[in-house]
Protein backbone atom coordinates (compact mmCIF):
# COMPACT_ATOMS: atom_id res chain seq x y z
CA UNK A 1 0.00 0.00 0.00
CA UNK A 2 1.48 3.34 -1.02
CA UNK A 3 0.69 6.66 0.57
CA UNK A 4 -0.27 9.77 -1.32
CA UNK A 5 0.21 13.33 -0.04
CA UNK A 6 -2.96 15.00 1.19
CA UNK A 7 -2.27 17.98 -1.12
CA UNK A 8 -2.68 15.77 -4.18
CA UNK A 9 -5.83 14.14 -2.85
CA UNK A 10 -7.45 17.47 -2.02
CA UNK A 11 -6.60 18.97 -5.41
CA UNK A 12 -8.50 16.13 -7.11
CA UNK A 13 -11.44 16.08 -4.71
CA UNK A 14 -12.16 19.79 -4.30
CA UNK A 15 -14.12 21.32 -7.18
CA UNK A 16 -12.69 24.24 -9.12
CA UNK A 17 -14.86 26.89 -7.50
CA UNK A 18 -14.00 30.56 -6.92
CA UNK A 19 -13.32 29.74 -3.27
CA UNK A 20 -10.87 27.00 -4.22
CA UNK A 21 -9.10 29.39 -6.62
CA UNK A 22 -8.74 31.92 -3.81
CA UNK A 23 -7.38 29.17 -1.59
CA UNK A 24 -4.85 28.20 -4.27
CA UNK A 25 -3.76 31.83 -4.66
CA UNK A 26 -3.30 32.10 -0.89
CA UNK A 27 -1.27 28.86 -0.86
CA UNK A 28 0.96 30.13 -3.70
CA UNK A 29 1.50 33.54 -2.03
CA UNK A 30 2.26 31.90 1.33
CA UNK A 31 4.60 29.38 -0.29
CA UNK A 32 6.35 32.18 -2.17
CA UNK A 33 6.95 34.17 1.03
CA UNK A 34 8.27 31.08 2.84
CA UNK A 35 10.55 30.18 -0.07
CA UNK A 36 11.98 33.69 -0.14
CA UNK A 37 12.41 33.84 3.64
CA UNK A 38 14.32 30.55 3.64
CA UNK A 39 16.56 31.53 0.73
CA UNK A 40 16.99 35.26 1.16
CA UNK A 41 16.19 36.20 4.75
CA UNK A 42 13.52 38.60 5.98
CA UNK A 43 15.17 41.87 4.94
CA UNK A 44 15.80 40.93 1.32
CA UNK A 45 12.52 39.01 0.98
CA UNK A 46 10.60 42.15 1.98
CA UNK A 47 11.66 43.72 -1.35
CA UNK A 48 9.60 41.19 -3.36
CA UNK A 49 5.80 41.41 -3.26
CA UNK A 50 3.47 38.82 -4.84
CA UNK A 51 0.78 40.60 -6.87
CA UNK A 52 -1.29 37.99 -8.70
CA UNK A 53 -1.51 34.34 -9.68
CA UNK A 54 -3.48 33.14 -12.68
CA UNK A 55 -3.21 30.09 -14.94
CA UNK A 56 0.16 29.01 -13.54
CA UNK A 57 1.77 32.46 -13.76
CA UNK A 58 2.86 34.17 -10.55
CA UNK A 59 3.41 37.90 -10.91
CA UNK A 60 5.67 39.60 -8.39
CA UNK A 61 6.90 43.17 -8.05
CA UNK A 62 10.20 44.41 -6.66
CA UNK A 63 10.86 47.61 -4.81
CA UNK A 64 14.44 47.99 -6.03
CA UNK A 65 16.38 47.36 -9.23
CA UNK A 66 19.03 45.29 -7.43
CA UNK A 67 16.37 43.01 -5.93
CA UNK A 68 14.91 42.52 -9.42
CA UNK A 69 18.31 41.59 -10.84
CA UNK A 70 19.03 39.12 -8.02
CA UNK A 71 15.57 37.62 -8.40
CA UNK A 72 15.98 37.14 -12.15
CA UNK A 73 19.26 35.29 -11.56
CA UNK A 74 17.71 32.94 -8.98
CA UNK A 75 14.28 32.54 -10.62
CA UNK A 76 14.61 28.91 -11.81
CA UNK A 77 15.79 27.72 -8.40
CA UNK A 78 13.10 29.68 -6.53
CA UNK A 79 10.37 28.40 -8.85
CA UNK A 80 11.50 24.80 -8.31
CA UNK A 81 11.63 25.28 -4.53
CA UNK A 82 8.17 26.88 -4.53
CA UNK A 83 6.66 24.00 -6.51
CA UNK A 84 8.39 21.53 -4.20
CA UNK A 85 6.87 23.36 -1.24
CA UNK A 86 3.42 23.25 -2.87
CA UNK A 87 3.76 19.54 -3.65
CA UNK A 88 2.95 19.84 -7.37
CA UNK A 89 3.82 21.78 -10.51
CA UNK A 90 1.49 24.69 -9.73
CA UNK A 91 3.65 27.67 -10.73
CA UNK A 92 4.79 27.37 -14.34
CA UNK A 93 6.25 30.85 -14.71
CA UNK A 94 7.15 33.84 -12.57
CA UNK A 95 6.82 37.32 -14.03
CA UNK A 96 8.95 39.99 -12.38
CA UNK A 97 8.05 43.65 -12.65
CA UNK A 98 9.47 46.80 -11.07
CA UNK A 99 6.97 48.54 -8.80
CA UNK A 100 6.27 51.99 -10.18
CA UNK A 101 6.42 54.96 -7.84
Amino acid sequence: MSFEPIKRILSRVLPASPASKELQIARVFDGWQQTLLEGWGAERAACIIPVSFSEGALKVETTSPSAKQMLLLELPRLKNELNRHLGALVVRSIIVARRGF
